[in-house]
């Protein structure tokens, strides 16, 4: 069988696999075998030469893909879950697409009906041995959320800061994680009471059409362990240099949807008791389950719910049929769900609730602005929409000063920061100029 699913490959690539595989450390030898295959073959394919394909899939019949698709097993010989093999095969068709070669209609159906007997006997395997049937990571309930993020805050370390915000956008966008990833600062201004948020391109939308499509996320000012304007408010008065360029990335550096799922598990595995009491066991969250959670939560977790339109728009999913063509974006849901997603209560006067602002005149404005810009480093080279956007996440900084001052860790960055040094001063200007919580 190893005969007839190595001949399908390239020559060259199958003489820098026999140069590989004599390694002796299993690791390294994998980690060698992944770089060879991704990056001197399939992004290469991608960028220049469909003749790159690791694989002539001229040669590629449905014996020989039937033959590589039953030797997938997992550790102990088993067979692996419905979403593997759903994978496998939707590789093996995208490497006839990256190919240009059509595969023949009878390859696809066979192959089709190949994945339904594995689903079938996976099932059946799963329920003899009293298995569940749920695959993946489970969906993130909004108690989870909010234990996830009240742990993020009692921590001291930058890491722990940045996957607080991580975690609060891709919940409030029921993004996938490496949209947030993806995030620039030309991606975010605030507009009204809301912030506004631009997802240039998604899985279902590579071209990008719905690039200019505001989402609405709004602040929630009555948890500030919540509380999204908080969380980049302080990130970015920590990290003003992202500030500087309305190009620069919101996550600088590369791996950061790993760094991300580093800390989540490392969390939930450091506080087991605390997650085992809401039902929570370490390797049950991953990083899609925001994505999950978010979604859940928005549909089923009131009895006044966000419409399901506006819940597929902002996740970039189909709505089958018809729907898809006729039922399009429209603010008013979007400002809905967004109030939904922060964690206000929508059967609550909360729920009207606007962001802290400073509400002032002009020329007060402008003092608060200058001194902004000098709690900021290079505060005279942000653009006019960034600023905007600094201002009221700032805003919400000052709101909650309190709550930082008895909450934050002893040795959190934002301690040491000029912003915080000088917020009682701030505080007691702003209600001399008369600092409103609007509702």
């Amino acid at each position: 069988m190893k005969s007839i699913l190595t001949q399908p490959l390239r020559p060259t690539l199958r003489d820098q696999i026999s140069g590989i595989v004599v390694i002796e450390d299993p690791k390294e030898k994998l980690k060698q075998l992944r770089k060879l295959i991704i990056e001197e073959w399939l992004d290469k394919m991608q960028r220049t030469n469909p003749e790159l394909c690791p694989v002539d899939m001229t040669q590629i019949t449905y014996e020989i893909a039937a033959s590589y698709m039953t030797t997938k097993r997992d550790a102990r010989g088993r067979l692996l879950s419905k979403n593997s093999y759903s994978g496998i095969r939707s590789s093996i068709i995208y490497l006839f697409t990256m190919s240009k070669i059509n595969p023949p209609p009878e390859f696809v159906t066979r192959m089709g009906t190949l994945l339904k007997g594995f689903k079938r006997t996976i099932v059946e395997q799963r329920v003899a041995a009293g298995e569940t049937l749920e695959e993946g990571k489970e969906a993130m309930s909004f108690a989870c959320l909010k234990l996830l993020c009240k742990k993020f805050m009692e921590e001291d370390r930058d890491e722990y800061h940045f996957a607080h915000l991580f975690l609060l956008l891709e919940w409030n966008l029921i993004a996938r994680s490496d949209n947030v990833v993806s995030l620039h600062m030309n991606d975010f201004e605030f507009l009204g009471d809301a912030l506004l948020v631009y997802m240039k391109k998604t899985k279902t939308d590579q071209e990008g059409n719905h690039g200019r499509v505001p989402y609405h996320c709004y602040f929630n000012s009555v948890d500030p362990h919540l509380n999204l304007g908080l969380a980049l408010g302080l990130y970015l008065l920590t990290n003003p240099g992202v500030l500087t360029n309305p190009h620069n990335k919101l996550f600088p550096a590369e791996h950061q949807y790993a760094r991300y799922a580093r800390i989540l598990n490392k969390v939930i595995e450091s506080n087991r008791e605390e997650f085992a009491r809401i039902g929570v066991l370490p390797g049950t969250i991953g990083t899609h389950s925001a994505r999950k959670g978010a979604a859940t939560y928005a549909a089923s977790g009131c009895t006044v719910s966000p419409s399901m339109s506006a819940i597929c728009n902002r996740a970039g999913w189909k709505m089958g049929g018809s729907r898809d063509k006729y039922v399009k974006y429209e603010a008013a849901g979007d400002q809905f769900l967004g109030r939904v997603l922060c964690g206000l209560n929508p059967l609550l006067q909360e729920f009207a609730l606007s962001p802290p602002f400073f509400n002032m005149e002009a020329e007060e404005l402008n003092e608060v602005e200058r001194l902004l810009m000098a709690f900021v480093p290079g505060g005279t080279d942000v653009s006019a929409v960034m600023f905007e956007v600094l201002r009221m996440c700032f805003a919400c900084v000052v709101y909650h000063h309190n709550f930082l001052a008895e909450n934050l860790p002893a040795h959190h960055r934002f301690r040491a920061h000029p912003a915080m040094t000088h917020l009682p001063e701030v505080s007691f200007l702003l209600l001399y100029w008369f600092f409103y919580l609007m509702y």
